[in-house]
């Protein structure tokens, strides 16, 4: 019981960091149906801007904040000079566009930081545990589901108080519509890019700080969150956070109870497991846990 207790507090945390970045893909696919393939190197950047603030002696706290605001501000601004004048293209030619941008901000990334690890520091002791039902969780577990808690909360009263929120869903609804009452979607647009680079910038210093590393393969922990948006449905943020909190706890169980009982076989399993049940779950339901149906009158 301990151990499956330990099993799943971890799992959250994980899942919890798989949910900011599955939250990433979620909000700029609904507000302009693209799929964003550069949401992994955001999480680069935002882990690798972490250790450059930290070795440079600003409080862990800052520099957080600050890593989360310079990346939230490159995605602005990659939408805004890249992906805006392109606007009204077919959908694909900006998704191939996205993988594009992350060939570029990876090799800006290696250039600018190195091919080498990274020590990712933590505001607490690495190996200090605390005893939550008699199963002892880390201080990283703990920091990173308070974080993300925290993180998904802010997300939502403004997606849901502000106006910029409700700007974000009337655009997600009807792109022509929503510049026809006058809704800025340009911002609308910018607005989702900060977010989507804040969110990735957050999970990628949490996941680095799991293997207590980082280096420039981290980005690709993002396709590890991929199933999470298919499970939860690409159009729902609900359903990005439940995906990705599923997702983290399926991972851990099953590398804590499947990949020991397969033996040799198991090795790794873990890391397919999740695909397995992706799969699973879109063949009874093809739009995702949370997903919407679009149907159209002809």
């Amino acid at each position: 019981m301990e151990k499956l207790l330990q099993l799943t507090f971890s799992g959250l945390a994980l899942g919890g960091t798989y949910a900011l970045v599955a939250l990433g893909f979620v909000v700029i696919y609904r507000s302009s149906q693209v799929f964003n393939f550069a949401q992994g190197e955001f999480l680069i950047v935002g882990a690798f801007l972490m250790t450059t603030l930290t070795s440079s002696g600003v409080p862990w706290p800052a520099a957080l904040l600050v890593a989360m605001l310079v990346t939230g501000l490159l995605g602005a601004v990659i939408e805004r000079v890249v992906l805006r004048p392109l606007v009204g293209r077919p959908t694909f030619v900006l998704a191939i566009l996205t993988i594009f941008i992350a060939f570029l901000m990876r090799t800006a990334a290696v250039l600018i930081w190195g091919a080498d690890t990274r020590a990712m520091p933590s505001p607490w002791p690495r190996d200090g545990t605390l005893s939550v039902l008699g199963a002892r969780v880390t201080y990283n577990s703990i920091g990173a589901m308070v974080a993300t808690a925290v993180a998904l909360l802010a997300f939502f009263l403004l997606f849901r108080r502000s106006k910029i929120g409700i700007g974000m869903r009337a655009t997600a609804t009807d792109q022509e519509a929503a510049l026809g009452v006058g809704i800025p979607v340009g911002r609308v647009f910018g607005t989702a890019w900060f977010i989507a680079g804040a969110t990735a910038a957050l999970g990628g210093v949490f996941l680095g700080m799991f293997p207590r590393v980082v280096e420039p393969n981290l980005g690709f922990v993002a396709f590890r969150a991929f199933p999470a948006v298919l499970l939860g449905g690409l159009d729902s943020p609900a359903g990005a956070v439940t995906g990705g909190l599923i997702l983290g706890v399926l991972e851990l169980l099953a590398q804590g109870y499947v990949n020991p009982a397969l033996g040799s076989f198991g090795q790794n399993f873990h890391e397919v497991f999740a695909y397995m049940f992706m799969i699973v779950v879109l063949v009874v339901r093809p739009y995702g846990l949370f997903g919407r149906r679009d149907i159209e009158r002809v």
